[in-house]
């Protein structure tokens, strides 16, 4: 029982937004930004910057294109919040399934 309960803690913990990357989807639904614009309208490093982009992608809750302007890099933006949500959700869904799958094993 103990580690299911420490799966389904590590689990939560991945949803988990800090201030940072809090304040980087707000911005990015007004406009696409670089990871070095989000870092100086933030007054942040690029590196943290850099970090919590790769948080929200994982989540979903933020796209990225490739774009080449005489210079390659990302552009990045996030998703509507309806959309977010829904991503969020079934990726929740996800992950209680799997406990369950998991839970049936030890108990």
């Amino acid at each position: 029982m103990e580690e299911l309960l420490n799966i389904f803690t590590n689990v939560l913990k991945k949803f988990e937004l800090t201030n940072s990357e809090i304040r980087i989807y707000s911005l990015l639904l007004d406009e696409q930004l670089t990871a070095r614009q989000i870092a100086k309208r933030l007054g942040l490093s690029e590196r943290i910057v850099r970090e919590k982009l790769r948080h929200l992608l994982e989540l979903g809750l933020v796209e990225r294109k490739l774009v080449n302007r005489g210079w390659i890099g990302y552009i990045y933006w996030a998703k509507a919040p309806r959309e977010a949500l829904k991503v969020l959700l079934s990726k929740m869904e996800e992950i209680i399934r799997s406990m369950e799958k998991e839970a049936n094993k030890i108990l």
